[in-house]
């Protein structure tokens, strides 16, 4: 025991800077699980979220436990030290006719005076400054489903202001009256100037299945909006179903 005590006294700096990186990493990963939370929309991605936030935080508790342990054995308190009894003094006895008994006086043995360890001191850890954010927090708008009046044109997925990453699949009703074709377009912002067809035009009708897969991973970061453009037999179209999205990495 005392050279496992000695071994943690003499590496007990590198242990604290060890337990302290990965103090920190932990800390970092459990504050990005709990702003995931946070920004999840769905229960199941929350639920996933705080799971890796309470791991994060055991593991945290566990190396607190292992630094305080090594504080321990590095810094062992003492115990008193009890002197040996004195000896009493032998009576010794001299010979000859009027000899008296006279008493040897034996001196105690020489008190150790245990030296006192140099105790190392610990600098304060510097306290760490608390993030605060220069811009307000901004709520996140509610997902609902986009207002189409016609029935043959509609868009289910995604809602209107949903957070779409990656690939995404359009669904919907695309099924008029002398149907031709149905597309798929893309415009930036909430009111486009412009529009771009994703993918290419369909010419059988959808009901209530998959429109268009929309890569969202090939546009910078914002918000865009989607629409859906059901084409006749004569060339007319009735009136587009749109839905704005927020598209993030």
């Amino acid at each position: 025991m005392e050279e496992v005590r000695q071994t943690v006294a003499d590496y007990q700096w590198w242990l604290y800077a060890l337990l302290g990186a990965l103090l920190m990493f932990y800390l970092w990963r459990a504050l990005a699980a709990r702003r995931e939370a946070a920004r999840a929309l769905f229960k199941l991605e929350r639920e996933q979220a705080q799971g890796r936030y309470s791991r994060n935080v055991s593991v945290m508790v566990i190396i607190l436990i292992l630094m305080a342990a090594v504080f321990i054995l590095s810094n062992p308190v003492l115990p008193p030290f009890a002197p040996e009894p004195t000896a009493a003094p032998t009576p010794t006895e001299t010979t000859g006719p009027l000899a008296e008994p006279t008493l040897t006086y034996t001196p105690p043995p020489p008190t150790i005076t245990p030296t006192p360890r140099p105790t190392k001191t610990r600098r304060p850890r510097p306290a760490r400054p608390t993030p605060t954010s220069d811009t307000a927090v901004t709520p996140t708008p509610a997902v609902h489903p986009p207002n189409c009046p016609n029935p043959g044109v509609r868009i289910t997925a995604p809602g209107v202001n949903q957070v779409i990453r990656g690939n995404f699949a359009v669904r919907g009703v695309a099924n008029i009256a002398n149907f031709q074709y149905y597309k798929i377009e893309v415009g930036q912002g909430p009111n486009p100037g412009q529009w771009t067809v994703v993918g290419q035009l369909h010419y059988a009708p959808v009901n209530g299945g998959v429109l268009e897969t929309f890569n969202s991973g090939a546009y910078p970061p914002g918000i865009y909006t989607l629409r859906l453009v059901v084409v006749d037999q004569t060339g007319n179209y009735p009136e587009p179903c749109r839905v704005t999205v927020n598209v993030q990495r």
